[in-house]
């Protein structure tokens, strides 16, 4: 079992420091690779089509962890994605590119 940093004034910390400028803000969460060929699909398909990906090609996760993925990666890029599956297949496709606004 790891061991607590002291909180006693004037201790050493027992662990490593780093300025916090240097600390990743950012989170490449397992879906990372798999949400960013989606959403850089997305970006490239005509008004009204949608992608058709193999729920086999979602290499072992749950489709509704790789849903929430990519919908909060299209928050971030202001897309409002939307999703659906069917026993085979996962489908993505942007409602609008123009709908959400930076807040």
């Amino acid at each position: 079992m790891a061991k607590r940093a002291s909180t006693g004034s004037g201790s050493q910390p027992e662990f490593e420091t780093i300025p916090s400028s240097q600390v990743p803000h950012g989170r490449k969460g397992k879906h990372n690779v798999l949400v960013s060929q989606i959403l850089s699909n997305l970006l490239v398909l005509e008004r009204g089509t949608a992608l058709k990906i193999p729920l086999l090609d979602l290499r072992k996760q749950k489709v509704e962890n790789v849903r929430s993925a990519v919908n909060r990666a299209g928050k971030k890029m202001h897309l409002r994605v939307s999703t659906s599956s069917d026993d085979y297949f996962f489908y993505v496709w942007v409602d609008n590119k123009h709908t959400l606004r930076p807040g």
